[in-house]
């Protein structure tokens, strides 16, 4: 496996044509499952497909669907450094550190914690002594994987890092690349859960975004919040439920009204899907006559129709 070191750029906002991403507001509701039997029902349709695992917290795809990782490339972010000669020890960059990452002895230049450290560059803007120098540090690593004729494009936070922002952006570039080189018919986006900064920036990859959530009240506490996100963000959002029938389906239709969302699938649960799953193997090929693959069929028709 080879390493290439690479320093992350700014972040472009331009969102990709016949792509949508696979979010969610809370974690274990079936998003990744949702991207992958997605993903499939376009390669079965002789679709090429481009598959980003953008949950960079915890990725999975790669163990959903039992293939390797290869082509690992370090991203890296900043981490500052002390000039003790020029620093005068005024306290500017401590003050200004929202992360408290910084401490400043009696005597002695700033004392930095890495591991709290967000690399934000504040205390870089604000030394009025240029003392504060840039030191790289590995925040996380991007991938390649394949899965038949699906390219799958990962990554991934290194341990005790905080920067997915970084790692997301990287995806972005990549994704920017290989656009340069070839082209997909559809990409697929399956963000991390919630809605903090990593999930944005996945969801500004596309103009659509799908919801994954389940027929509890704490699924529909977080489907708001999301739906509040999309529409900040102006993307277009088309509810999955998950697992429909273990609870009260009305928790989300009620929120779906709320925000004027259409929920576009109901997916059941059902032992077709659990066998799949333990086998790492999409529902839509290991067990194509059960319930929750022919929901995945529909719902296949019907993303297919607003994408592409």
């Amino acid at each position: 496996m080879t390493e290439a070191e690479v320093t992350v750029s700014s972040f472009h906002r331009e969102r990709f044509p016949s792509s949508f991403s696979v979010t969610g507001g809370k974690g274990g509701t079936g998003k990744s499952t949702v991207a992958i039997n997605l993903a499939v029902s376009f390669m079965l349709d002789d679709k090429k497909v481009l598959l980003v695992d953008a949950d960079v917290d915890s990725p999975n795809i790669a163990v959903l669907l039992n293939v390797e990782k290869r082509n690992q490339r370090r991203v890296t972010g900043f981490l500052p450094e002390f000039d003790a000669g020029k620093c005068s020890q005024c306290g500017t960059c401590v003050e200004s550190c929202r992360a408290h990452a910084l401490i400043l002895p009696e005597g002695k230049p700033p004392v930095l914690f890495p591991e709290v450290c967000t690399g934000c560059e504040i205390c870089r803007y604000v030394c009025p002594s240029d003392a504060v120098k840039e030191k790289l540090k590995t925040v996380g690593y991007v991938y390649d994987a394949s899965y038949r004729d699906i390219d799958i494009l990962m990554g991934e936070l290194e341990l005790n890092q905080m920067e997915a922002v970084l790692i997301v952006q990287k995806l972005r570039e990549e994704v920017e690349e290989r656009l340069r080189n070839q082209s997909y018919d559809v990409i697929i986006v399956d963000t991390a859960p919630g809605t903090h900064c990593g999930v944005m920036r996945a969801l500004e990859f596309s103009n659509t975004a799908l919801p994954v959530t389940e027929p509890t009240p704490l699924g529909a506490h977080d489907l708001d919040l999301i739906l509040e996100l999309t529409k900040i963000l102006n993307i277009k959002p088309f509810v999955v439920l998950n697992r429909s029938g273990i609870g009260d389906d009305s928790l989300i239709r009620e929120v779906c009204e709320k925000h004027s969302a259409e929920l576009i699938s109901s997916i059941p649960f059902d032992m077709g899907l659990f066998e799949c799953y333990a086998k790492s193997i999409p529902v839509v090929t290991g067990k194509p006559d059960s319930p929750s693959a022919r929901a995945f069929k529909e719902l296949y028709g019907k993303i297919r129709d607003l994408v592409l």
